[in-house]
């Protein structure tokens, strides 16, 4: 429900902070008064677009403030939640702001939001039933919601869509399919070609790198060789000295010494070690010296073989890697030509079967919903006749489409106020005042299933009064029970029932005028109802009139 509303600078309203109660709250005031002003600054509020000619004359901008409280609304914190917006302690702070410039800036709980959300958003807080405004009742997909609740088909509907959604599944993998295949045809000589020459050549992966290595060591065997040799000779020369056999005479003299100073074994022990490493090292490297060869044939192959690899990375790599996962990767889009048109024709049977099982869940929702709309437009209308509308046609049409995500048809509601006019949708026909009666008998209607929590209305008592009036009123106070209820009206019959009454009025200071919104109770309020009742709010009878009302 809105608990506060606070407008500052729009129009004729300089500073206004209102505070709005549970139930049924009248809004009231001569014509001209601001009570349009206060329904459109609202309006902004709930994403409705600025007009910079709202800005009060001598101000930079306008802004309106509403601090919501949500009451059990999962759909809302649910949503809220998808945007990164939760509510805190259930309640929901919203605020617009209009500029000179025609910019318009929009919070929720202080953080910036574009139009877009806030219009998701606040379709499910406020309905306001008036002509061109915020009415969610004008749009196909809220008619649907309300025959879907009405029908309570949430069944049927879950249903369908779990059928739907993957029979979309499968099209959209058709799709992908096709064109991956159309792609492959473009590209099937490309690449049988270069699949054939990367088979032909069969890199491996790093042997890049190894045959660089081998390529550099061949290339260096004189090198390698020269020094290889000169360290083997000066481990052990051929006349049997070298330091081999020096570490040998140096290892005995220690042990020696170390017979007689049990200090020197540890190295006695340590010089032994060094002496069997290096004899090791020695033969080691003998034996490699021994096996060196060189071939420049040999070389001119590997320095061949690199450079297969390296016009493979050139034109496939740029990494031998990549080259073998391009080589993969082709390997499966030429298997899939093969294959393609196998799993295409598989895909088509999935797919029929699944437009079948779409097209029988869909007929199970339909059926539901004909029954439901049936009987939801006669009582809608039965309730529209007690409004003050004796003749009006209200038919909320099926019409069959293709099948999308809410089902198989579309909704219309069609409406017709007068005797020999021809019925034609809601939106393009109602006036704002047989909007906002329609409107109250949907919700009279609809009181339990409607998530919207508060509903505001505008000329509902348009060329009504007596019985009809009373009527209205009546309705107004029932659907308060459930739902948060904000009429403006003329009839003192509606205002008198209201739990809460808020008076609109102008005044003029320094010769600027300016539109005030206070609420009234006790002697104020009877003074109000006497001036709806008769334009004089000291007349003796208005005034007893309205005691008896309120009473």
């Amino acid at each position: 429900m809105l608990e506060t509303l606070d407008i500052h600078d729009y129009a004729l309203i300089e500073d206004a902070h209102i505070e709005f109660v549970k139930g049924f709250t009248a809004i009231t005031g001569e014509t001209g008064a601001g009570k349009s002003i206060m329904l459109s600054a609202v309006s902004l509020l709930l994403g409705s677009k600025g007009d910079v000619s709202s800005i009060r004359v001598g101000c930079e901008s306008a802004s309106v403030c509403g601090l919501f409280v949500l009451e059990q609304q999962s759909s809302v914190n649910q949503l809220l939640q998808s945007l990164n917006l939760p509510a805190e302690d259930d309640q929901l702070i919203i605020r617009r702001v209009l500029k000179s410039n025609g910019r318009t800036l929009s919070y929720i709980n202080n953080t910036p939001v574009n139009r877009s959300d806030l219009l998701q958003i606040t379709s499910h807080l406020v309905d306001i039933s008036a002509q061109h405004a915020h009415q969610s009742l004008l749009k196909e997909e809220k008619q649907l919601q309300l025959v879907d609740s009405y029908a309570d088909d949430g069944k049927e509907l879950s249903a369908y869509q779990a059928c739907f959604t993957e029979h979309s599944r499968l099209v959209a993998e058709r799709e992908e399919k096709i064109r991956l295949m159309a792609e492959g045809k473009k590209e099937e000589d490309y690449l049988g070609f270069a699949l054939q020459e990367i088979d032909r050549i069969a890199p491996k992966e790093g042997e890049d790198e190894q045959l660089a290595d081998a390529i550099h060591r061949s290339s260096q065997f004189e090198n390698i060789h020269d020094n290889l040799q000169q360290t083997v000779e000066l481990l052990r020369s051929y006349e049997g000295g070298g330091i081999l056999s020096e570490l040998g005479q140096g290892s005995d003299c220690l042990e020696k010494a170390a017979g007689h100073d049990s200090g020197l074994s540890s190295y006695a022990t340590r010089l032994s070690s060094v002496q069997i490493e290096c004899e090791d090292i020695y033969e080691s490297l003998r034996d490699y010296l021994t096996h060196m060869t060189y071939s420049q044939e040999e070389l001119d192959d590997m320095q061949s073989r690199l450079a297969q690899l390296q016009r493979l990375m050139r034109k496939y790599g740029p990494t031998l890697s990549q080259v073998l996962s391009f080589r993969d990767e082709t390997r499966s889009k030429v298997d899939s030509l093969t294959s393609g048109e196998t799993d295409l024709a598989d895909l088509d049977k999935r797919i029929a079967s699944s437009t079948s099982a779409c097209a029988e869940a869909g007929r199970k929702l339909s059926e539901k919903r004909k029954r439901g709309s049936l009987a939801l437009g006669k009582e809608i209308v039965s309730v529209l006749h007690g409004l003050g509308m004796p003749h009006a046609v209200l038919s909320i049409q099926l019409e069959p489409c293709g099948m999308y995500d809410k089902g198989s048809e579309r909704v219309s509601f069609m409406f017709c106020a007068n005797p020999g006019l021809e019925i034609r949708p809601l939106a393009e026909i109602a006036s704002g005042g047989e909007l906002s009666r329609v409107m109250l008998a949907i919700k009279a209607t609809l009181r339990e299933k409607d998530p919207v929590a508060t509903l505001w209305f505008d000329e509902v008592d348009a060329g009504i009064g007596g019985v009809v009036a009373s009527n209205v009123a009546k309705e107004l106070k029932h659907l308060s029970l459930s739902s948060q209820i904000l009429a403006i009206t003329h009839l003192a019959s509606i205002a008198s029932k209201a739990d809460s009454q808020l008076v609109v009025h102008k005044e003029v200071r320094d010769s600027m005028s300016y539109s005030l919104v206070v609420p009234v109770t006790g002697e104020a309020r009877i003074k109000e109802i006497a001036r709806m009742l008769s334009g004089d709010s000291n007349s003796k009878v208005s005034l007893e009139h309205a005691k008896e009302l309120l009473d």
